[in-house]
């Protein structure tokens, strides 16, 4: 399956004991990580920067090591930033590093502290 932490948050689930359960199976096979805010589940939610909404993104990436998970982190759903509003034709690309850099620290984060 996919795992995405902001749709777990955007139904009202924990995405930590979301990933926990999936992982725990080896059913993920691939990681959407992104962010939300979230007024009413499944009805009123806003996506988000990563660093930005509900989703404690560290803690997701602390769990995908914990598991030793292996395959594909994609850090989607960009915001478009004010270099994509004056590029149109660069495909969100500044939104896309943003998060691929807020992906990468984190990956680092869980790293240098000991996971």
């Amino acid at each position: 399956m996919t795992f995405d932490c902001g749709v777990s948050t955007e139904i009202g689930e924990d995405p930590v004991e979301v990933l926990r359960y999936m992982a725990a199976r080896k059913r993920i096979n691939h990681v959407h990580y992104r962010n939300c805010i979230v007024e009413v589940p499944s009805t009123k939610y806003l996506e988000t920067f990563p660093d930005n909404g509900q989703v404690n993104m560290y803690e997701v990436m602390k769990e995908l090591f914990k598991h030793q998970y292996r395959f594909g982190i994609f850090a989607e759903h960009p915001r478009v930033l004010d270099y994509d509003k004056t590029h149109p034709n660069a495909a969100e690309y500044a939104g896309y590093l943003y998060n691929m850099a807020y992906a990468r620290a984190m990956f680092q984060a869980v790293i240098y502290n000991g996971y």
